[in-house]
């Protein structure tokens, strides 16, 4: 049993870190793509959703561990208009939010399928 648990705190960490690094590196000030930036955003906070839906999976505070998700999306943004070469855009908070609200729903819809791949993963 701890095992588990520490696979699952090892995946959110490692989620989490990754998030910090993409989103609070500076930049160089342009915008990759068109919308190429929003399925980034999109994207990495799915992975989160999934991570958070993971971990808590059978708790109670699983929507509470989702909100966190979410404000934390929307601080990353905040945060990004101190970074040099980075603003903040409302446009990747809403898709950070999507990330998260979209992963929350399909990981709920077939847990048992992303615990067999995570566990596949070596999570």
């Amino acid at each position: 049993m701890k095992a588990n648990q520490a696979r699952r705190n090892r995946l959110l960490w490692v989620s989490l870190l990754i998030i910090i690094v993409v989103t609070l590196s500076p930049g160089n000030g342009k915008i990759a793509g068109n919308y190429l930036d929003k399925v980034a955003h999109f994207g990495i906070f799915f992975i989160l959703s999934i991570n958070v839906c993971y971990k808590f999976q059978k708790d109670k505070p699983l929507t509470t561990a989702l909100l966190w998700a979410i404000l934390f999306g929307l601080l990353t943004e905040v945060l990004q208009q101190f970074i040099p070469g980075r603003n903040m855009d409302m446009y990747d908070g809403i898709a950070d939010t999507l990330g998260v609200v979209i992963g929350f729903y399909i990981y709920t819809a077939k847990p048992v399928s992303f615990d067999k791949l995570l566990l596949k993963m070596g999570a």
